[in-house]
């Protein structure tokens, strides 16, 4: 076996296990719902929601990692006194880096159900289960080889001689969790949440390696919306995520702006900065414009590679669309924003 096999074969083998071993991670973590929490399945002020998300990122070091997601989920049931929900929705994520387009690709199913606390619909503790599968592949015809060389020069037209059994697999995967929402008054609102994905713990192997395996991936998080007045809110949030020997913490806050708060005209302006644990210095800004909403963020790395990257990340984008979208009511009437 040559050099060349031997240390892609250590790719293959080990990726896994320090690259693919870990989840995709979005910093506007707030804005991709069904990749935080299955829970948080029909959880939102409307009837129909869809989410995109894309995220670039190491362009300045190596072939990018591109990450794309999108997900749609809708209230499919509300009881006559709107006390409880369930939500059903899908998701689909998308992820390939390196020369090889090393990445995977999977879809989900969520469900969850919604249970109101108390009458005035100011308190609710919902559940939700996802299950799908995904496949994860890469494609060897855009390697080069040392067979390849032909003394001079590279030549695409001579055979690799290598022979690789399987360049594909595919798994089953669940996931489950919990969020808990809570709004005191009017300018004071709580959620949380807690959730376990890869709960089956499906095997990562191109050679049918029982022993790589997918570690589970639990997440916590947290915010609170603070009403400062009328037209300007502050959002401090947290998100901690462990997966194997790795973690991620995630903590700032974002300050909106409410410009026009008419529920036919409603926009808003939000700007934040977070810190992700020995990685990243994220500033993210955004606008709701009626039923839209918009964000976008780029990452400052500052971690070991911080040399290769010259302190460039990654961007990120997100877009996310509400039908029958509802606006904050006062405290006197039903506060809830998801009625």
């Amino acid at each position: 076996m040559n050099i060349r096999k031997e240390i892609f074969l250590f790719i293959l083998l080990f990726v896994p296990l320090i690259n693919f071993g870990q989840d995709i991670h979005f910093s506007q973590f707030n804005n991709s719902p069904l990749n935080l929490n299955p829970a948080q399945t029909g959880f939102f002020r409307g009837s129909h929601r869809f989410v995109l998300n894309h995220r670039n990122q190491w362009a300045s070091v190596t072939a990018p990692y591109s990450t794309f997601s999108g997900s749609f989920d809708m209230q499919l049931l509300k009881r006559k006194f709107k006390q409880d929900i369930i939500g059903i929705g899908i998701v689909f994520n998308n992820d390939i880096a390196g020369d090889a387009d090393m990445g995977t690709t999977a879809g989900s199913i969520s469900l969850s159900y919604t249970k109101g606390l108390n009458k005035r619909n100011s308190h609710f503790i919902s559940i939700g289960i996802q299950a799908g599968g995904a496949q994860h592949k890469f494609d060897y015809t855009k390697l080069n080889f040392d067979n390849q060389f032909d003394g001079d020069q590279y030549n695409p037209n001579i055979g690799s001689g290598e022979n690789f059994k399987n360049n594909s697999y595919s798994y089953l995967d669940f996931s489950g969790g919990i969020h808990w929402f809570l709004q005191k008054q009017d300018q004071l609102i709580f959620n949380a949440g807690f959730a376990a994905f890869h709960l089956n713990q499906p095997k990562l192997s191109f050679f049918d390696n029982k022993d790589v395996f997918l570690h589970t991936r639990f997440v916590a998080y947290g915010n609170v919306i603070i009403g400062l007045n009328k037209t300007t809110e502050m959002i401090p949030s947290v998100l901690v995520m462990q997966q194997g020997i790795y973690n991620q913490i995630v903590a700032g806050a974002d300050f909106k702006f409410i410009l026009n708060s008419s529920p036919y005209f409603y926009s808003t302006f939000s700007i934040g900065t977070y810190l992700r644990n020995q990685d990243a210095i994220i500033l993210k800004a955004g606008m709701d414009v009626r039923r839209w909403n918009f964000g976008i963020s780029y990452d400052f790395n500052f971690s070991d590679l911080h040399p290769a990257s010259k302190y460039m990340g990654g961007y990120e984008l997100s877009v996310t669309y509400i039908l029958n979208q509802v606006r904050h009511k006062k405290l006197k009437e039903i506060p809830c924003p998801i009625f």
